[in-house]
C-alpha cells in the first residue's frame, strides 16, 4: 500500500503553477490519477473522473483519448484557485492552465526576409543559423518602452515611417546647437534601422527591439565627421539625463583624449551601460579607435553572413563582442516608401548590440529588477554569446583578440536572464521568484540578487546547510500544516509550498 506520505508528495511533484504566460481563460486541464479499484483503462480513469467533476460542479469540455487527461471549464478569472482545489483531490494527478504558444514570432515587414543578421536562413549564399537569433528572441520577449537607448550619431530623419513613432524627447544637436538633431547624412538614420525600427508594421525594416524609445544626440556632421567636443558634449548630454539606460557609440577613430576619457568614466558613474564600435581599420584596430577601445565601454566587432569576422572589422585586446555587421539591411534614407539599405560596417554591429541589451534591460523591468548595470548585461552577453563560430585560425576557444568572447545570440543571453531568476525552477518568472528583495547574498554568488531567498526556503532548520535534515524538517511542519511551511507566501500551507520548497532543495539556489 502506496504511504500517505508518498502519495501527498507525489501529487505536489505533479503540480504545475499557473505562471505569467499566456492561457486561454477559464479552462483547465485535469489528469486523472490511479487510485485503488480504478478501472485500468487511463481513459475509463478519465470519464469517471469526468462524472465525479461534473458532480462537484466542474465541467468537462474535451477529454484526450489515449490518456483520459480532460480539458475542464472554470470561472474566468479563478483559474488558480480551481487549480489549488482539484489537486488537492486523490483522483487528481496534475492540473494546469491551458497555456497557449505559437509558432516563431516573424514580423511582417516587407523587407526582413533579406535581415539575415537577425535569421539567417541562407539567403544570398549565407549560412544558417549566423545570425544572432532575434526570431527566437522575439519568443521570448520584444522589447519595452520603458528602456531608453541614447543614440551618439548624425541624427535621425525624424518624420521616416519607421522611426517617427519611436523617437524619445531630449534628443540634442551638438552639431548646430540646436534641440532638433535631424539627420542630414544618412547614418544615424541606418544605425536607429538596425535598432529600433518599427516593427511589424508591413513596411520596411525590422529593428531588433520593437518597443524601446530612441533618443538621437547628433555629434556628426553632414560628411560624418566628428570633433571630440561634440562628443564629450553628447555623452555629458545623454549620461545626465534620467531616462536613458543604454549609449550607443558607432563612431571610430577619436583619440582617447583627457576629455573624452573623462566623459566615458562619467557616463558609466551615472549607471549607464556603454556600447561602442570596435573599428573598421582591421587587424589591431580595436585598441586604438576610440571610444571603444576605452575599458569603461563595450567594444563590438563585425561578422558576415558566413559566421567570419568582417575583414575591415577592428581586432585587438580591447575588443569584446562580434555581431553581425556586413551587409546588413537596414532603413532607407530621407525616403518614404518602402525600401531598405544596405550598409556595412561596425558601425551597425554597435545597434544591434545595444538593441539585444535594451531587451535585457526592459525583461529584467519587467520582471520588477532593479534596472541592469553595465556589467550585468556584459555578464548576460557573455552567457550567451557563441564562441568557436568563426575561422578556425581566429576564432579560438575563449577570449581571442579576433572575435572577443564570441558573437552575440539574443535569445541565449534573454534565456540566461530568465533561468537565473527563475529561483523556484518552475520554468516561469513570477512573483514567486521575486519575494522581497533580499538583504544578504544568502546564496553566496557575490551578489544580491532575486535568487537569494531560495536559500532561506531550502535551509528549513536555519542550520546554514542544505541538507536532508532540511528535507525532514520541511515534511514534518507541512504534514501538521505549521506556518513554517508556507514556502510560497501565501499566507496558507498547501501542496504548492511542497513544490516551491523541493525546487529550491534540489537547486540549492
Amino acid at each position: 500500500m502506496q504511504s500517505p506520505i508518498i502519495g501527498v508528495f507525489a501529487a505536489a511533484a505533479m503540480s504545475v503553477a499557473a505562471g505569467a504566460d499566456d492561457f486561454v481563460p477559464g479552462e483547465l486541464i485535469v489528469a486523472p490519477a490511479a487510485r485503488a479499484g480504478d478501472a485500468p483503462s487511463m481513459v475509463d480513469r478519465g470519464r469517471a473522473l469526468s462524472v465525479r467533476l461534473q458532480q462537484a460542479g466542474v465541467g468537462t469540455l474535451a477529454m484526450d483519448r489515449i490518456t483520459g487527461t480532460l480539458l475542464v471549464s472554470v470561472p474566468a478569472g479563478q483559474e488558480d484557485q480551481w487549480r489549488r482545489v482539484l489537486i488537492q483531490r486523490d483522483d487528481v494527478l496534475y492540473a494546469e492552465v491551458n497555456g497557449i504558444g505559437s509558432g516563431g514570432l516573424i514580423p511582417n515587414d516587407t523587407r526582413f526576409p533579406n535581415q539575415w543578421h537577425l535569421r539567417n536562413t541562407g539567403q544570398s549564399g549565407g549560412k544558417p543559423g549566423a545570425d544572432v537569433d532575434a526570431a527566437l528572441a522575439w519568443d521570448l520577449y520584444t522589447g519595452s518602452s520603458a528602456v531608453t537607448v541614447a543614440i551618439l550619431d548624425s541624427g535621425i530623419d525624424s518624420d521616416h515611417p519607421d522611426h517617427a513613432a519611436r523617437l524619445a524627447a531630449g534628443g540634442f544637436d551638438f552639431v548646430n546647437n540646436d534641440a532638433n538633431p535631424e539627420d542630414d547624412h544618412s547614418h544615424g538614420t541606418w544605425v536607429g534601422g538596425v535598432l529600433g525600427a518599427i516593427a511589424d508594421n508591413s513596411f520596411g525594416v525590422a529593428g531588433i527591439d520593437w518597443a524601446c524609445r530612441m533618443m538621437h544626440v547628433k555629434v556628426l556632421n553632414s560628411s560624418n565627421g566628428g570633433t571630440v567636443f561634440w562628443l564629450t558634449q553628447g555623452l555629458n548630454h545623454a549620461a545626465s539625463r534620467p531616462e536613458v539606460h543604454i549609449i550607443s557609440m558607432s563612431l571610430i577613430n577619436y583619440p582617447g583624449s583627457t576629455s573624452l576619457q573623462n566623459a566615458i568614466a562619467s557616463a558609466r558613474g551615472q549607471g549607464k551601460i556603454l556600447i561602442a564600435c570596435a573599428g573598421n581599420g582591421g587587424l589591431g584596430n580595436a585598441d586604438t579607435s576610440w571610444p571603444g577601445a576605452s575599458p569603461f565601454t563595450m567594444s563590438i566587432g563585425a561578422t558576415n553572413r558566413q559566421d567570419a569576422r568582417a575583414g575591415f572589422s577592428g581586432t585587438g585586446n580591447a575588443l569584446d563582442f562580434v555581431a553581425p555587421g556586413d551587409a546588413i539591411v537596414t532603413s532607407a534614407f530621407n525616403t518614404h516608401a518602402d525600401t531598405s539599405a544596405t550598409v556595412s560596417g561596425c558601425s551597425f554591429a554597435t545597434p544591434l548590440t545595444a538593441g539585444i541589451a535594451s531587451l535585457l534591460v526592459g525583461k529584467a523591468l519587467d520582471l520588477g529588477l532593479p534596472g541592469l548595470t553595465h556589467d550585468e548585461v556584459y555578464s548576460l552577453l557573455l552567457a550567451g554569446a557563441e564562441d568557436q563560430v568563426g575561422a578556425l585560425s581566429e576564432d579560438t576557444p575563449g577570449r581571442d583578440v579576433y572575435m572577443g568572447w564570441g558573437r552575440l545570440n539574443a535569445r541565449s543571453s534573454l534565456g540566461a536572464l530568465l533561468d537565473r531568476f527563475d529561483c523556484d525552477l518552475n520554468g516561469v518568472w513570477d512573483v514567486l521568484d521575486l519575494a522581497s528583495g533580499p538583504d544578504a547574498d544568502t546564496d553566496r554568488d557575490g551578489i544580491l540578487d532575486a535568487c537569494d531567498p531560495c536559500v532561506s526556503v531550502a535551509d528549513f532548520d536555519g542550520s546554514g546547510f542544505i541538507d536532508l535534515n532540511d528535507f525532514i524538517a520541511f515534511v514534518i511542519a507541512f504534514l501538521d500544516g505549521d506556518d513554517s511551511a508556507d514556502a510560497d507566501g501565501t499566507g496558507f500551507v498547501d501542496t504548492d509550498d511542497y513544490d516551491a520548497f523541493v525546487r529550491a532543495f534540489e537547486r540549492g539556489c
